[in-house]
């Protein structure tokens, strides 16, 4: 075979290869869909779908849909007066109106442009997909014809457009998509994507499997599904744990005329109870820059949230503190297990009651098993080491904080009881005298709890 056919069959395969990929990955023509409210009009240019971009990948079971539009400046020029218009900026970005005002003598009025602009398209611009809303990727601003998604958008003068490339990551398999924009000053914008517009923004219910759900004045919650992975956002459980991953949606109620984004801040706020009361905190989730969980108002928006728990504990409820209201949404069916009985008790006022389940020995150190039940409709700052000490022949011991986070029951992180919520805990002293006594300092009051009729269990000696 000579060079020139060698190049030639070269060229061919190149040929395929390239128009496979230009039908796999290319922007596919949109049907130019176009709307308007009162001061912008919106046209979807191009759609297309990714596995990844720039070597950042969708995730698993994902894609990278990539949304091109064009932006039109459509709002009424406004007639301001001359002198003001020169050198004096409109503060109010066209809002204000001129109506009512009576005409001087001699003032010259001049027809001005009004500047559309967003605070922030992250709050506003949404791909809807099979009933759930998705906000704007990061990887929109790392793109050409991208955009800064949490800066201001600006289109400054009447007929002005401006063509924007949106990216959001959705499930692979989502099949009615819509692009929903929120404007509660000019009115809202829905655009029809791809196949089904009603089916796209849904009913105005959580989609799919609900386990459980909640609603209170600021927001509506359902809980989908959760399941079990040794990894996490590149992070590898330690040995005897694993990550608990919970699927969730929800949407905002807060505000009147205009609606407002719920965030939540998961590492403080939401939590999962285990078999016997145990509590752990959410270590992260779908979170923005500010590590928040959002959701919008309007069309329930998809989340999740990633907790570190013992992979010999079974997970009975997802919690959420919503301000000083608790919220409880149960994950399986099971009637979740109590603690065992108590075998020492303190009220400390009408702040907390602190209890004391039993004690063991293990490997030099005595392991307390205790909980608190809040009283309060506050959360309650617990400091472990200064509350908590244990008394040895008159001497009062200091637990040990490596030995204590060792511990698979080891107390929340950050050890806050959420209000009226009863949590349950272990505390690891390093000692190998038997104790006879656990003082505590509350809010109220101090105490010091009798063990002595307690059995501790001791390792044999060997």
């Amino acid at each position: 075979m000579n060079k020139t056919s060698r190049l030639h069959i070269h060229f061919i395969i190149f040929f395929f290869i390239f128009f496979f990929l230009l039908m796999t990955f290319s922007p596919a023509t949109a049907n130019q869909e176009k709307d308007s409210n009162k001061a912008v009009s919106i046209k979807i240019l191009k759609i297309s779908s990714v596995s990844e971009i720039s070597g950042e990948q969708a995730g698993e079971d994902h894609v990278f849909f990539i949304l091109e539009t064009e932006w039109e400046n459509i709002h009424p020029k406004q007639k301001v007066e001359k002198d003001k218009l020169e050198g004096k900026t409109d503060r109010t970005m066209g809002v204000g109106t001129l109506a009512g005002r009576k005409k001087e003598k001699n003032t010259e009025y001049v027809e001005a442009d009004v500047a559309y602009m967003v605070k922030k398209l992250f709050d506003h611009a949404y791909l809807v997909a099979d009933g759930l809303a998705y906000s704007l990727h990061e990887m929109t601003e790392a793109v050409p014809e991208g955009i800064e998604i949490s800066e201001p958008f600006m289109i400054s003068k009447q007929g002005e457009k401006r063509k924007v490339l949106f990216i959001y990551s959705i499930p692979e398999s989502a099949k009615n998509l819509g692009f929903q924009f929120l404007d509660y000053e000019y009115g809202h914008i829905l655009l029809p994507v791809k196949d089904n517009l009603e089916e796209a923004k849904g009913s105005g219910l959580p989609p799919g499997k609900v386990l459980d759900q909640i609603q209170s004045h600021l927001v509506e919650i359902a809980v989908h599904s959760f399941d079990f992975q040794n990894t996490y956002d590149d992070n590898e459980a330690p040995e005897g744990w694993q990550y608990a991953i919970v699927q969730l949606s929800g949407k905002s109620l807060s505000g009147k005329t205009v609606k407002d984004i719920v965030q939540i801040e998961p590492t403080e706020y939401t939590w999962v109870a285990i078999e016997g009361g145990y509590l752990y905190y959410a270590i992260g989730g779908s979170v923005t820059e500010e590590g928040m969980v959002r959701f919008t108002p309007e069309i329930f928006q998809h989340q999740h949230l990633a907790f570190l728990v013992p992979k010999s504990g079974q997970i009975r409820q997802l919690g959420i503190r919503l301000k000083n209201d608790v919220f409880q949404l149960n994950l399986t069916d099971d009637e979740p297990k109590g603690p065992p009985k108590t075998k020492a008790k303190h009220r400390d006022g009408d702040v907390m009651e602190v209890m004391i389940f039993g004690m063991r020995r293990e490997d030099g150190k005595v392991i307390m098993d205790l909980g608190i039940q809040s009283l309060t409709t506050s959360g309650i700052e617990i400091q472990r080491k200064a509350q908590f000490q244990l008394v040895v022949n008159d001497e009062k011991i200091s637990l040990d904080d490596s030995l204590t986070d060792e511990l698979l029951h080891h107390p929340p992180t950050p050890f806050i009881i959420p209000p009226k919520t009863f949590v349950r805990f272990e505390l690891a002293y390093e000692t190998d005298v038997s104790p006879t006594s656990l003082y505590f300092r509350g809010y109220r009051s101090e105490a010091t709890l009798n063990l002595s009729d307690i059995i501790i269990p001791f390792e044999e000696e060997k």
